[in-house]
């Protein structure tokens, strides 16, 4: 797993999760998060990951393409400022954004209907590849993808109203 490489790369080249995170220009609690799986690094940085320890990047993210793709997929409906709650503010703002979050969260869910409902929590939850949700719901592929991307859009757009409110 991508959580594992990390740790064992850092710790190969003699990093603390400290210097690991100046490299990268990320918290140090970021990359703890990385490490006991509980966040993915982007995209952007698992490329800068790789470069950094100069290994393959199709190596280093064996078996977690799908989890990252998903990963990626989301944060795009997210609003910056909470989907990387690594800055420098105070981890109790952190938690109050990411609680309230949550909430906004739940209740985006409770709007979609059982199927849009069940595709979002299998793709984003589990980590499911668009191959095996439309194995397992009888759609193509291409239904897949056409229906997370409108339950995506739906998502930002109820992100976006709930913000301002």
């Amino acid at each position: 797993m991508l959580k594992d490489r990390i740790k064992k790369l850092r710790k190969a080249n003699k990093m603390s999760q400290e210097e690991f995170a100046e490299k990268l220009f990320v918290s140090r609690s970021l990359v703890a998060k990385w490490e006991l799986g509980q966040r993915y690094p982007s995209t952007d940085l698992i490329h800068d990951i790789a470069k950094l320890f100069n290994v393959p990047y199709d190596k280093l993210i064996k078996d977690d393409a799908d989890a990252i793709e998903s990963g990626d997929e989301l944060e795009a409906c997210i609003p910056g400022e909470i989907s990387e709650p690594d800055s420098d503010r105070d981890s109790g703002a952190d938690d109050e954004a990411l609680a309230a979050l949550a909430d906004r969260l739940t209740g985006f869910l409770k709007s979609l209907s059982r199927d849009d409902r069940t595709l979002f929590l299998r793709r984003y939850y589990f980590y499911d590849s668009v191959r095996k949700i439309s194995s397992s719901r009888n759609l193509t592929e291409d239904e897949v993808r056409v229906r997370l991307a409108d339950v995506r859009a739906k998502l930002l757009s109820f992100l976006e109203k709930e913000g301002n409110n």
